[in-house]
C-alpha cells in the first residue's frame, strides 16, 4: 500500500462535492498520509482537498454545460494539464461526465488509472457512451443496483456499492404523518422544493406560487413549506415571492421533509429523500426548449428510458407524476398535484412504494457506501 499516494478527484456537482467529501474521508481513514487533490467544491475543501478549481457553484441539469461551454474550456484544460503534470496514483471521477470523460482520458496516457465514482448515467442517455466508459476506466462504483448487472454485461468492470445519499439520512420516523387525517381534513403538509441552485430557484418559483396559493385556497388549514438550504436561498426566494406570504425554513430541509404528507419538488437527489420518508409527490424540472428539442430529435435513439426522475427510473415505472422536461406550464402542474392530492387510495399505496424502493438502497451498518468505495479505490493503487 502507498501511503503517500496522490489522489486526483473532480466533481462538478453540489451532490457529487458532497459524495467525494465523504470519500475522502473514508480513504483518509485507509490513508492518512495520502494527498487529494483536483476539481472541488467546499465541501471536498473541508475534507482537505487541494482546489485547483471550483465548478460546482456553475452546475445545472439538463446540459448546462453544454449551453455554457465557453465558461468550461479554460478549467478543463486546467486540470487535464494538472493530471498530465502530477501523474496521480489515483483518478477518481465523480459523476458530471461533461467534466470527467475529458479527465479519464489524460489520465490514460500517463498511466494512471481510473475508479469512476458514480457512474454516468449512460443507461438513461446517449446509451453508446457505455463504450467510452469501459476503454476510460480500470473501475467503476455504482449507486443504482441495476447499474452494476447493465455495465458488466456491457463489458464495464463495476461494482455497486449503495447510494451514499443513505449513509448520512436521518432514520425514517416510526409514526408518519397522517395521510388519512391530510386528506379528511385539509390539515396537509407540504414541501415546496425549487431546488437548491439560483437558477432552479428562479425557473421553479412562479409556478411553486402559484400551486401555493391552489393549495391554501382549496384547503385552508393546508400549510405549504419553502424549505432553503441556507440563508442566501432564503433571501432569494423570498424576493421571488414578491412580498407574499410563505412559510420559509432554513437549515431544516430533512425535517420539513419527515414531517410532510405531499412535495412538489423539482428533480433530483431529493426525490430519494422523500421517498425515503416515504412522501407521494409531484416531480417537475425546467428545461430550455432546445432541451425538448433534442430530446424530441434524437428520441430513442438517444434517450433509452421513458423516464428522467430517480423514483421512477428505480421502479421501472412511473410511480410518481413527473413533468420533464417542463417548459414552464404552470396549469399543467396544478393538475397534476390536484388529482394526486384529491386521490386518497394513491397517496397510500405511493408511500408504500416508495418506502420499498430506496429501502434497498442503504448499506447496513458499520459499512457505508462511501467505505465500499474507499475499498475499491486502495484496491486499485494497491494493484499499481
Amino acid at each position: 500500500m502507498a501511503p503517500g499516494a496522490t489522489i486526483f478527484l473532480s466533481a462538478a456537482e453540489t451532490s457529487g462535492d458532497e459524495h467525494a467529501a465523504r470519500l475522502i474521508d473514508a480513504l483518509r481513514r485507509r490513508l492518512p498520509d495520502a494527498r487529494f487533490i483536483g476539481a472541488a467544491g467546499p465541501r471536498m475543501a473541508e475534507a482537505g482537498c487541494e482546489v485547483l478549481v471550483d465548478l460546482t457553484g456553475k452546475a445545472s441539469m439538463f446540459g448546462g454545460p453544454i449551453l455554457r461551454v465557453g465558461s468550461y474550456v479554460g478549467s478543463v484544460l486546467r486540470l487535464c494539464r494538472a493530471v498530465r503534470c502530477l501523474r496521480p496514483d489515483l483518478l477518481i471521477p465523480v459523476d458530471s461526465p461533461a467534466l470527467n470523460w475529458h479527465l479519464a482520458r489524460a489520465a490514460r496516457k500517463v498511466g494512471t488509472p481510473v475508479f469512476y465514482y458514480i457512474a454516468p448515467q449512460v443507461w438513461a442517455w446517449a446509451p453508446w457512451r457505455v463504450r467510452k466508459l469501459s476503454r476510460l476506466t480500470d473501475q467503476v462504483g455504482c449507486i443504482l443496483p441495476f447499474e452494476q448487472r447493465y455495465l458488466w454485461d456491457r463489458g464495464v468492470h463495476a461494482a455497486y456499492v449503495g447510494h451514499p445519499l443513505f449513509d448520512h439520512l436521518p432514520p425514517r420516523p416510526e409514526k408518519l404523518p397522517d395521510l388519512a387525517d391530510a386528506w379528511m381534513h385539509g390539515r396537509w403538509r407540504v414541501a415546496m422544493i425549487p431546488g437548491s441552485r439560483k437558477a432552479e430557484i428562479k425557473g421553479h418559483m412562479k409556478a411553486l406560487l402559484v400551486v401555493d396559493g391552489m393549495i391554501r385556497r382549496r384547503w385552508p388549514q393546508a400549510r405549504c413549506t419553502f424549505p432553503a438550504a441556507n440563508e442566501r436561498d432564503e433571501r432569494l426566494i423570498r424576493q421571488l415571492a414578491k412580498g407574499a406570504e410563505i412559510d420559509v425554513t432554513v437549515g431544516r430541509t430533512r425535517e420539513v421533509l419527515a414531517q410532510s404528507h405531499f412535495a412538489v419538488t423539482k428533480s433530483g437527489t431529493v426525490t430519494l429523500e422523500l421517498a425515503h420518508f416515504g412522501v407521494p409527490m409531484v416531480i417537475f424540472h425546467r428545461t430550455s426548449r432546445l432541451v425538448g428539442l433534442l430530446r424530441h430529435l434524437l428520441g430513442r435513439w438517444g434517450v433509452s428510458t421513458a423516464s428522467f426522475s430517480l423514483v421512477n427510473i428505480l421502479a421501472g415505472r412511473k410511480i410518481v407524476p413527473e413533468l420533464m422536461p417542463w417548459h414552464g406550464n404552470i396549469r399543467k402542474l396544478t393538475a397534476a398535484v390536484k388529482e394526486v392530492m384529491d386521490d386518497y387510495g394513491y397517496l397510500f399505496e405511493v408511500r408504500r412504494q416508495l418506502i420499498a424502493l430506496t429501502d434497498p438502497l442503504a448499506v447496513p451498518p458499520p459499512a457505508s457506501a462511501s467505505d465500499r468505495a474507499a475499498e475499491l479505490a486502495v484496491s486499485l493503487i494497491d494493484r499499481r
